[in-house]
């Protein structure tokens, strides 16, 4: 029998999410999978799910090791490109440092979705805080904030708020 088709549909190092949709709801063949790949040395965890037609591997080996240990037991075959990982995003801040700022119909004043962004990382990061997630949670929201906030990158002085308030106090 040819090993079922298969998508990596996430890559991380140490991580792969591998969609095998033509085995979806195929629970002896989940297990089988999950069974045969926990024996590869390096594999840490796997998790599956029939229903969905996933299976999860942590996993310590290089990649190259990992998809070599699937091709040799036949488990599944990738199509071409697929242990490739996905090409990663550019960063959100990035994204809301390029937006043009347009002013409001009726006011006439300049909206700031850099500010407004601003105060809601820093809101988030409250609530973490008060969460008690101060480990990751809130410090990556107090970050976003702090990269977000007019003036910290030194691209625009001018719309800092800190020295909006220097000089109208002057």
């Amino acid at each position: 029998m040819m090993a079922p088709l298969a998508r990596v549909i996430h890559s991380l190092p140490g991580r792969k999410r591998i969609k095998i949709d033509e085995r979806r709801g195929d629970t002896a063949y989940f297990e089988t999978l999950k069974k045969e790949l926990a024996e590869c040395p390096g594999v840490g965890a796997v998790m599956t799910n029939a229903r969905t037609g996933t299976a999860l591997v942590i996993h310590t080996v290089e990649d190259p090791v990992l998809w070599d240990y699937i091709a040799e037991h036949g488990l599944l075959q990738l199509g071409k490109n697929e242990t490739s990982a996905p090409a990663v995003r550019p960063s959100i801040v990035d994204d809301i440092r390029n937006v043009e700022h347009k002013p409001y119909p009726k006011t006439g004043k300049k909206s700031d979705i850099r500010r407004l962004i601003f105060l809601g990382m820093m809101g988030m990061g409250v609530v973490q805080v008060i969460r008690g997630n101060i480990a990751i949670s809130a410090i990556a929201a107090f970050w976003y904030a702090y990269c977000i906030f007019p003036g910290t990158n030194g691209d625009n002085p001018e719309h800092s708020l800190i020295e909006t308030k220097l000089s109208e106090e002057s």
